[in-house]
């Protein structure tokens, strides 16, 4: 009995660790998207986020994989994947441009609570009590950060709501290819749909880069690459409902480099949305830990 509860004890470790540094990944990559954002169109930076993870997952699965790698049974479904998340990371790019990235990121991290109402629509799913209070204070959460008549009260916030609003729909898309499609396959036509659909908006908004901002593209892209990969091997080692609370620490190390690069510390009251906001998701994971029966 000892033996059988501490085997998966390692394995679930990797799957956090990997989490945490999923959360790493992606901190750097919005702070040099926003970084890079002050001298470069956002088309350019999102393209970046997108095409250099596909090069890079082509260079390491595709001799593994070959051509099994390159299909899908739900061409739909991934199409839409891949156009929601592309949009989503246009709304928070350009949100970068105008709001201060802690303060963007947390109002953007309201959509566990929004895939929460969209599963209830769109899949029918169940939510008990503790769910529904998760969701209104994960709302309250975003007026605490917004306040009407404070400084972020702007139609500036509404873009990292369409990335929350985005990112959820994506998300329900992908509950229903999930159990059927691989996640490497998922994650190629993912990153192949926001390449084609930014490549066709690539001429339109090119401006050539100088040395350095060529470096910081290529950054983007390595860093978004390696998080697409580690969170992949994170849910290879543990469930989602493990993973999911550990996603938050990602507003620690957006703050932290916000104030690092960027000067911005957030005032009391948006430290005090952020936390009401994180709490709500939390809340949610615990719900759903609760619904499947995980301890």
């Amino acid at each position: 009995m000892n033996s059988t509860n501490q085997g998966p004890r390692p394995t679930a470790g990797r799957g956090v660790l990997m989490a945490l540094l999923a959360t790493v990944a992606y901190a750097l990559v919005d702070t040099l998207s926003k970084y890079q954002a002050r001298d470069y169109p956002v088309e350019m930076i999102v393209w970046a986020r997108y095409a250099v993870p596909l090069v890079l997952l082509l260079a390491v699965f595709l001799p593994q994989r070959g051509r099994r790698m390159l299909r899908t049974a739900f061409p739909l479904l991934q199409l839409l994947r891949g156009v929601l998340l592309t949009a989503g990371t246009l709304f928070i790019v350009f949100a970068y441009r105008v709001m201060p990235i802690a303060e963007a990121q947390a109002i953007s991290f309201i959509h566990p609570l929004l895939l929460t109402l969209l599963a209830v629509v769109f899949l029918g799913e169940k939510v008990n009590r503790l769910g529904w209070v998760a969701v209104l204070l994960g709302f309250s959460g975003v007026l605490v950060i917004v306040r009407p008549g404070g400084a972020l009260f702007t139609p500036a916030a509404l873009l990292p709501l369409g990335l929350a609003l985005s990112f959820s729909s994506y998300q329900i898309f992908t509950r229903m290819v999930a159990r059927k499609e691989d996640s490497i396959n998922s994650l190629y036509c993912v990153l192949l749909v926001g390449s084609v659909v930014m490549s066709l908006a690539l001429p339109f908004a090119w401006i050539a880069p100088t040395a350095k901002g060529l470096l910081f593209f290529a950054l983007i892209g390595i860093t978004s690459g390696i998080g697409h990969f580690l969170t992949i091997k994170a849910l290879e080692y543990a469930p989602a409902s493990l993973l999911a609370p550990f996603a938050y620490i990602q507003l620690l190390w957006v703050s932290i480099l916000g104030v690092v690069v960027f000067g911005d510390f957030p005032d009391s009251l948006t430290l005090a949305g952020m936390a009401i906001v994180v709490a709500g998701g939390l809340l949610v994971a615990a719900s759903h830990r609760r619904k499947n029966g995980a301890p």
